[in-house]
């Protein structure tokens, strides 16, 4: 139970209130704050309307290298040290500023937001842990994340020198997949009828259209070789109701 004053339990709830908005999970809040952890999921399921999620928080440092998390990392241990440093803040009330300010940057900027607040607090338990460290760039002079048994190094930060696939995420996949499965629609709707196209929608087949037209060939080539004979045999044939034939084309391709 907390046993000190009540403003300093008021500042802890409301403290808890605003970790709790910026997604901080309950070892997070269990660590920061002197509150019980019976209060803290009370408060947790008035605020989310749900139990606080379980599992283990984030343990390896090797996500802050790779080139997306390092810069929006950097960016925000950069803001951080200047609130801790410069505006002489608390460790906590730094924390929180400096993820609120990072959060209004990538809103401005119009970016995704890939440090979550789980990961900011991360970062700097590794900072203070002696994990991490900052090293300034040779190119820009900035400075950015980096494995403390590096730092000494002379090394150029992602923004300088960015890989070859910078900036190719899922979410840009997806969407140039959307675009280009949208051109292919408009294309495919916009060009012509073909016939082999309209004698699928009739049920015919292009096989069918090719022995009509060998029909209509037979007919011609017959009429031409004997015109007097075809047309007596065709006058002889209407007679009689029978079909007409030629004694040089094969009786099994009818006319």
């Amino acid at each position: 139970m907390y046993k000190g004053s009540v403003t300093e339990e008021a500042r802890e709830v409301l403290r808890a209130i605003e970790l709790i908005q910026l997604g901080a999970r309950m070892p997070v809040l269990e660590k920061e704050l002197t509150l019980s952890r019976n209060r803290l999921i009370r408060l947790y399921r008035e605020l989310k309307s749900a139990s606080p999620p379980k599992g283990m928080l984030p343990f390896s440092a090797d996500w802050y290298f790779t080139w997306l998390p390092n810069i929006h990392a950097s960016l925000f241990y950069n803001i951080f040290l200047f609130l801790k440093d410069e505006a002489k803040c608390s460790r906590l009330d730094a924390l929180t500023r400096a993820y609120r300010l990072y959060i209004e940057h990538c809103e401005c900027a119009e970016t995704e937001r890939v440090l979550s607040f789980t990961r900011a607090w991360t970062l700097l338990r590794f900072f203070e842990g002696g994990l991490l460290a900052l090293t300034r760039c040779t190119v820009c002079s900035g400075r950015f994340v980096r494995h403390a048994r590096d730092a000494m190094k002379p090394a150029t930060c992602c923004i300088c020198a960015p890989p070859s696939r910078a900036g190719v995420t899922r979410a840009m996949l997806a969407s140039r997949e959307l675009a280009q499965g949208a051109a292919d629609t408009a294309d495919s709707s916009d060009t012509p009828d073909t016939p082999t196209s309209s004698s699928k929608r009739r049920g015919t087949s292009p096989l069918s259209e090719i022995s009509e037209a060998m029909r209509d060939t037979l007919a011609e080539v017959k009429r031409a070789v004997d015109p007097k004979r075809n047309a007596a045999a065709g006058s002889s044939g209407n007679a009689a109701g029978k079909p007409t034939s030629h004694p040089f084309l094969p009786r099994s391709i009818p006319v």
